[in-house]
């Protein structure tokens, strides 16, 4: 069996591995390499900017321990090199002995304080995990988003909008997307495209009172509302169809959106939601009373 060394050479970890994409599609497929665990971890970084983030700021972002993929990814890259049986990894200087990561991911140190380290799933594997589609339909950094705060930053820096009331309801439900799981539970992805769909249903004005002052978008015709989804996505395992489909996403001005969540009076908000959207809702077999939908609200605030 071939030793590969690992070494650091000017902040970045250096090790040639040969796996090419065709290995690396038979490789995701096989489940005993990547198991559930590795699959969530590595799905974290795919979603990232170009495939890249520290375990800080991973851990940061889904409330883990920053050092919490470490172990997951290291087990994957020995899963990976036993499965293949050419070659091992051994590391050098101040690397760890066994260090296997650097077989999934590269990894060089950035400038900051204290001392992190920028990991990037290696381009053999992300163009495998592109054309198996492997975490399903097509995923893309630049149009799904895991948090509210997310998607409402990436609409407002996208100055392109269609012009309003050119969108219609499809009546058809959709089928959830895959999860990544966080301390906490899972998280469903939400696309940017069927947020702005919904915007634009809505005329960019908000559907709680359509005479709520508002502002003009920068660089658009257009005013600033915001999406709003009424079942919330933190119940989608709650429901055999999606929840991220414009039927159950309204436009609302930003003082709504925050009453909604946080004010005194958002079961009125709610009544009048839910009295103009139950039976677009129910078509798609998103079927809801106003009381469970109430209560999903209440224990949002707790």
């Amino acid at each position: 069996m071939i030793e590969k060394i690992c070494e650091v050479i000017d902040g970045e970890y250096i090790c040639d591995i040969d796996i090419s994409v065709e290995e690396w599609k038979l490789l995701l497929k096989n489940k005993k390499v990547f198991d559930e665990k590795s699959i969530a971890a590595l799905k974290k970084w795919f979603i990232e900017p170009n495939h890249s983030c520290t375990c800080f700021d991973i851990g940061k972002k889904y409330d883990l321990h920053s050092m919490s993929a470490n172990g997951v990814i290291n087990g994957l890259g020995g899963r990976v090199q036993k499965e293949l049986g050419r070659f091992e990894v051994k590391g050098i200087g101040n690397i760890a002995a066994g260090t296997k990561f650097i077989t999934v991911m590269n990894s060089k140190e950035i400038d900051v304080k204290p001392k992190r380290n920028l990991w990037t799933i290696r381009e053999e594997l992300v163009q495998a995990i592109k054309e198996l589609d492997f975490f399903g339909e097509t995923q893309s950094t630049n149009t799904e988003f895991y948090s509210d705060d997310e998607l409402i930053n990436a609409i407002d820096e996208n100055s392109e909008f269609e012009d309003a009331l050119k969108f219609e309801y499809s009546g058809i439900a959709k089928p959830k997307k895959n999860a990544i799981e966080v301390k906490n539970g899972l998280l469903y992805p939400r696309s940017k495209a069927v947020s702005k769909n919904a915007l634009n249903k809505a005329g960019y004005r908000c559907e709680v009172d359509g005479d709520h002052p508002t502002f003009r978008r920068r660089n658009s015709t257009l005013n600033y509302t915001e999406p709003h989804h009424i079942v919330p996505m933190s119940k989608q395992d709650d429901f055999e169809v999606s929840l991220d489909v414009e039927e159950n996403i309204i436009s609302l001005c930003c003082n709504c959106h925050k009453k909604i969540h946080l004010g005194e009076g958002f079961e009125g908000m709610l009544e009048k939601i839910y009295a103009e959207r139950k039976e677009l809702l129910k078509k798609i077999d998103i079927d809801i009373t106003l009381e469970n939908l109430i209560l999903f609200y209440k224990m949002e605030g707790k």
